[in-house]
């Protein structure tokens, strides 16, 4: 299939953004528990700023993704807002940052705390991999929808 116009565009921008916000964030959150393990509280505390910024970032990805489904009722196939794969990925995606900030962000800056403390981060470490190993989990979810689109 190929694509034109400006659905072409928004469609580069959308990839763009899943590489370059989700890759970093994902990435990031998945390297923290060993910073945490091994007391580097400088690539730890690199590592939280990342995840945080870059997760809520991926708010662009999911606007244009929304632009995408909007721009899909100018060519064919349409899709709507309310079809499976689309509507999964918002779930899945609510999922993944909701756990990233709400879990893994805290933990991260609670290991670098305690890492200036002079206290170990050890026992943080396995809160930050579990909501980052899910929150990748719902990332790959995500493209897995996106490239089947069960349902269109």
């Amino acid at each position: 299939m190929v694509y034109q116009g400006a659905y072409a565009v928004l469609l580069v921008l959308h990839l763009l953004t899943v590489a370059f916000l989700v890759g970093p964030s994902a990435m990031a959150a998945l390297l923290s528990p060993g910073h945490a393990r091994a007391g580097r509280v400088d690539a730890l505390r690199t590592a939280a700023r990342t995840t945080r910024l870059y997760t809520m970032g991926t708010l662009v990805t999911v606007l244009l993704g929304s632009a995408l489904v909007g721009a899909s009722g100018t060519r064919t196939p349409t899709w709507d807002m309310g079809d499976l794969w689309v509507a999964g990925s918002y779930v899945l995606w609510f999922v993944a940052v909701a756990l990233v900030l709400l879990v893994v962000v805290p933990a991260q800056n609670q290991a670098v705390r305690e890492l200036e403390a002079g206290r170990g981060a050890e026992r943080l470490a396995p809160r930050i991999g579990a909501g980052g190993g899910v929150a990748m989990l719902c990332w790959v979810a995500i493209i897995v929808l996106m490239v089947l689109k069960p349902g269109a």
